[in-house]
């Protein structure tokens, strides 16, 4: 691929998704453009570019869409599902044991093997889910991505890419020459395409969000920007989980790290948002009937959750 070629593609994601590549990325971009020329069976990448050109808004999202970068996998990352499961969802569960409501936000989510991921987790800690009201939404820029995560059949190799026998039987069923996941997985599970540039169009707000090895391919004032409407989202006191070493401008601003937990942080309460004496008499008196989603009478053990030292071993 021509300099100039490379250099105007990552024009159009910037202008397009917000990602912020440079030529680290160059072989990266250049595989993936090359399969996408030869599956829509363009002579070249100069001939794709020349239609880009033209102005096409239908092309211009499937080749944003064929360059996302969307490494993805079931349990991704284990050590941290299993300190999801073990500790994060039991301390949860304990929150809102009177509500028994439970949101989760998976961001960036591909073709939804992280979603899932999150569901499997949220089944095993909370066996009796029959009695709570749970939702898990993943979200994509890609609709290809979101209309393979809706669609929850996955092939032998895709399951077996952190899946054992045990967790893929116990899961998903055979149908359509592929692995399908169980009705008890998929009805917690919800997906929607989702521009993290774009306004956000739903109001919930999410006890857990994932947004792991997303930010990272933003620049540092973009960065805060998305980490600040994150945040609105977050319900007081809620957890984020990024990837790896992802060192995002803002954060402290908004989260504050849980120590020995790799990835994992947790919502600062700001000061603004502090409950004044009056009203917090006037909320204690309330029932839990009467209150909307995740709140509770409040206390400020509860208002913000400090994992205890037990559950961060």
């Amino acid at each position: 691929m021509r300099k100039r070629d490379y250099n105007y593609l990552l024009k159009l994601l910037k202008d397009n998704a917000g990602w912020d590549f440079n030529d680290d990325e160059y072989f990266i971009i250049d595989k993936k453009m090359y399969n996408f020329v030869r599956e829509k069976g363009y002579a070249s990448v100069e001939e794709l570019i020349a239609e880009l050109k033209m102005g096409q808004k239908a092309l211009l999202w499937q080749v944003v869409e064929a360059l996302a970068l969307s490494e993805t996998s079931f349990y991704r990352d284990y050590k941290v599902f299993k300190n999801f499961e073990e500790s994060i969802l039991p301390h949860i569960k304990e929150l809102n044991r009177g509500a028994k409501k439970l949101r989760i936000w998976s961001l960036g989510c591909s073709s939804g093997q992280e979603t899932y991921s999150i569901a499997m987790a949220v089944h095993n800690a909370l066996p009796m889910n029959g009695d709570w009201d749970i939702k898990i939404i993943g979200t994509d820029l890609s609709t290809v991505s979101i209309t393979k995560a809706q669609h929850g059949l996955y092939n032998q190799f895709e399951v077996q890419m952190g899946l054992n026998a045990r967790m893929i039987i116990d899961n998903f069923h055979q149908e359509r020459g592929g692995w399908v996941i169980n009705d008890d997985i998929a009805d917690m599970v919800e997906f929607r395409r989702y521009n993290l540039m774009d306004d956000l169009t739903f109001m919930e707000k999410f006890d857990i969000i994932f947004c792991r090895n997303v930010l990272h391919f933003f620049d540092k004032e973009t960065q805060r920007k998305h980490l600040e409407k994150i945040y609105t989202r977050q319900a007081e006191g809620g957890f984020l989980y990024l990837g790896y070493k992802e060192n995002i401008s803002g954060l402290e601003d908004f989260y504050e790290p849980v120590s020995e937990m790799s990835c994992l942080y947790q919502a600062k309460i700001m000061p603004e948002r502090e409950v004044k004496p009056l009203e917090k008499a006037k909320q204690d008196s309330t029932t839990d009937d009467n209150m909307p989603s995740f709140v509770r009478p409040v206390n400020l053990s509860y208002r913000r959750p400090v994992l205890s030292e037990s559950l961060k071993k």
